[in-house]
């Protein structure tokens, strides 16, 4: 009765959030392409060079850096110091996709290295109490669940933090770049900027209801399997 209740809370609470921060990735569609945008970005350097000369600016030029060129995600990596960056040259918002990326390299080691690990540590407690709970070894899921939501709460405040951080110092340090470059006007700067606005406020919503889902979505799969 209680995983039933559970699953049922679980559900309304991803619902609800979808509805509260107004997740609609319809809006997303339109900012994806911006032809005019991208001829304007297009004439600043390839992404990697982007990525050291706003690494520079950061004061932090001991990251690695590769371009993925099989992706389109872009990563750091905490565990090794490095910078994957997605094929994206003909994406306009690919310099605060870089900033964005440099802006977690330069956040706190001790955060970045702890969301590293125990990200790690929080899959594989979940894949041992499902097999141990399948095999029977477990009787008590009720204090699974809650051990999984303390899990889920203190992934949701690391991750999120991390994120929306980079997020929203992102903007700046992509402007700072284009200005210190002088290779576009300061409309031209600003009309990036202002796209770059409107990429956030639909970006940021979204960002924090798929953490909050994904940190919840263990204690979903494992709330449903205590019933079977």
């Amino acid at each position: 009765m209680e995983s039933i209740v559970v699953i049922a809370l679980i559900l309304f609470m991803i619902i609800l959030f979808k509805i509260v921060f107004k997740i609609d990735l319809k809006k997303v569609e339109p900012l994806k392409e911006n032809k005019e945008l991208q001829k304007l970005t297009d004439k600043f350097p390839e992404n990697v060079q982007i990525a050291k000369e706003i690494l520079k600016m950061l004061g932090n030029e001991t990251v690695k850096i590769k371009e993925a060129k099989n992706t389109q995600t872009s990563l750091y990596i905490a565990a090794t110091d490095t910078i994957s960056i997605a094929d994206m040259k003909e994406n306009y918002a690919r310099i605060q996709t870089i900033a964005h990326e440099c802006m977690h390299s330069v956040q706190d080691r001790r955060l970045l290295l702890f969301n590293f690990i125990f990200s790690n540590i929080n899959i594989l407690y979940l894949l041992t109490i499902i097999v141990l709970t399948i095999i029977g070894v477990i009787q008590n899921t009720a204090l699974q669940i809650i051990i999984l939501t303390m899990l889920a709460i203190i992934k949701f405040a690391v991750r999120g933090f991390l994120e929306i951080d980079a997020m929203t110092k992102s903007k700046y340090t992509a402007k700072e770049y284009m200005e210190s470059k002088n290779i576009l006007t300061k409309e031209e700067i600003t009309k990036i900027i202002e796209k770059y606005d409107e990429i956030n406020k639909l970006g940021i919503p979204f960002t924090v209801v798929h953490i909050l889902t994904s940190s919840l979505l263990g204690i979903l799969i494992y709330a449903i399997i205590s019933i079977i």
